[in-house]
């Protein structure tokens, strides 16, 4: 299996954000430092199937299938009153029976939310994948570098969801596939 590393960074001006886990404490010394914000899968967006040009929809017609397997997340704080956050995205890809290219451009969004679940930032960013030889799957990484600058408050109720950007029959299709 090969993985591919990648840094990107989102900066987010959020307000009330704060966040994080780590060594350095800004707040109050005697006080454990505040959670960081939690990694979530967008459950119906966290498969995607391309099929080939056409109206075929089954097997014999997907070129890649890619599931997001899990999302690892930890913070830091620093001095000046910000948390970086690190999210590794693991993702696992399969060629389908109909993939002529033997690669994938899987795009994904890494999106930072309030408590009220409020998107505050939202970035997308495409892996590229490449089967080499008789390759059908892989399991590709990538590191995403968040810095949310923190002005009060507390980051627990705050998420970093994880998903596909997936047009409205992929998203059909996720659905009908889970069943009820």
């Amino acid at each position: 299996m090969a993985s591919i590393f990648r840094t990107a960074s989102i900066l987010a001006a959020t307000g009330a954000l704060l966040a994080g886990c780590g060594s350095w404490n800004p707040f109050k010394a005697s006080e454990p430092p505040p959670a960081c914000p939690k990694a979530v899968v967008v459950n119906d967006l966290s498969r995607l199937t391309e099929f080939r040009p056409g109206t075929g929809r089954d097997l014999s017609d997907v070129v890649y299938s890619a599931g997001i397997e899990r999302v690892d997340s930890g913070c830091e704080y620093d001095r000046r009153r910000k948390v970086t956050m690190q999210t590794t995205v693991n993702i696992v890809v399969e060629r389908g029976p109909a993939d002529r290219a033997r690669q994938a451009q899987i795009t994904y969004f890494v999106a930072v939310a309030d408590a009220a679940n409020q998107i505050l930032a939202r970035e997308t960013f495409t892996m590229p994948v490449k089967f080499d030889g008789n390759v059908t799957r892989m399991q590709a990484s990538e590191e995403i570098e968040q810095v949310i600058q923190l002005s009060g408050g507390s980051g627990a109720g705050y998420k970093i969801f994880v998903g596909f950007p997936l047009t409205e029959e992929q998203l059909g299709y996720n659905r009908r596939r889970s069943g009820p």
